[in-house]
């Protein structure tokens, strides 16, 4: 190899012992079996300590996730939305006074008649002139 020393380079004995190449390889932390055969082992006492740990530590969850949700309901109940409120209605009622004259235009049916005559002229042009087919033909 080169005579560069490569700070990131991991030495030979400690790639073979992540590879697990030496036969002096430490056995693995989590052995099943053993999990298993020491959970078999547990007398009635310490399954039910283990038992009551388990419900202390979902308890101590919930009266915390419980804390959070009255401090936040009493946050949010101190609030004031009546100027948000009062804001989008005055919003909404300005948009509905400008938007009044244009539904009553689109609404008039000299519209309505104007806008099928353009429709039917248009269409009868675009026939004459022979730019749009009527037909359609698969390719």
């Amino acid at each position: 190899m080169t005579d560069v020393h490569d700070p990131d380079a991991l030495s030979e004995a400690t790639l073979r012992g992540a590879l697990r190449l030496d036969p002096d390889e430490r056995p693995a932390r989590f052995d099943a079996a053993a999990i298993v055969s020491a959970a078999e082992h547990r007398g009635a006492i310490e399954q039910l300590l283990r038992f009551v740990r388990g419900a202390a530590l979902i308890g101590a969850g919930l009266g915390i996730e419980a804390a959070i949700a009255v401090a936040a309901f009493a946050w949010v109940s101190e609030l004031d939305p009546s100027g948000l409120f009062a804001f989008v209605l005055a919003t909404l009622a300005g948009v509905a006074e400008r938007a009044i004259p244009l539904a009553g235009l689109a609404t008039d049916p000299s519209v309505a008649t104007a806008t099928l005559a353009a429709l039917v002229f248009a269409t009868a042009y675009e026939r004459i002139r022979g730019k749009e087919s009527v037909r359609v033909q698969a390719s």
